[in-house]
């Protein structure tokens, strides 16, 4: 829990340009697994929602995103995004800079390292998209729904999302 803290406070530094603010709509303030209570983990943190989804990529290669979304530590209508996502057929999952118009339900989801970029629409419990190589020569569909996720499944993500992957991005 104590990593955890440290990585939101590592990116709330970012934050500070009070200019740019990312609205959310009052849909998105709602726990996507009613059945796991994550409100009550942190006094500090407060979960909007994890969320696991799981499609194609190219309609041929099975993916999975993660998406875990809290309560900023500014208050108001900011929020922290992070992500990741992967191929099925492998092990490793790739960190995500998330960019959104959460009001239009929009998302620009950059690959650490600028190996792609996911362009994300979400409609209901789907998203819908197109991933695009950094030079803008491949482009493929992306097409994602929810799936329901226990608990210990999202413990384990979000130890992936921020223990190892935000943390190693943002050491020293």
């Amino acid at each position: 829990m104590k990593k955890l803290l440290i990585v939101c406070v590592i990116l709330s530094l970012g934050f500070k340009n009070k200019d740019t603010s990312i609205e959310t709509s009052e849909v998105m303030v709602t726990t996507e697994h009613p059945q796991l209570d994550f409100n009550k983990t942190s006094a500090t943190s407060q979960f909007i929602r994890t969320t696991l989804y799981r499609g194609t990529l190219n309609e041929t290669v099975n993916i999975s995103l993660y998406l875990n979304e809290q309560e900023h530590p500014c208050g108001g209508n900011l929020s922290i995004l992070s992500a990741m996502y992967k191929y099925d057929d492998q092990d490793k999952w790739l960190l995500l800079s998330v960019t959104t118009d959460a009001l239009k339900k929009k998302y620009c989801l950059v690959e650490d390292y600028f190996t792609g970029v996911l362009f994300l629409e979400e409609n209901g419990s789907h998203f819908n998209g197109t991933w695009i190589s950094p030079n803008a020569k491949k482009q493929f569909k992306i097409e994602l729904e929810t799936v329901p996720a226990d608990k210990s499944s999202i413990e384990k993500l979000d130890e992936i999302l921020f223990d190892d992957l935000l943390y190693h991005k943002n050491d020293c």
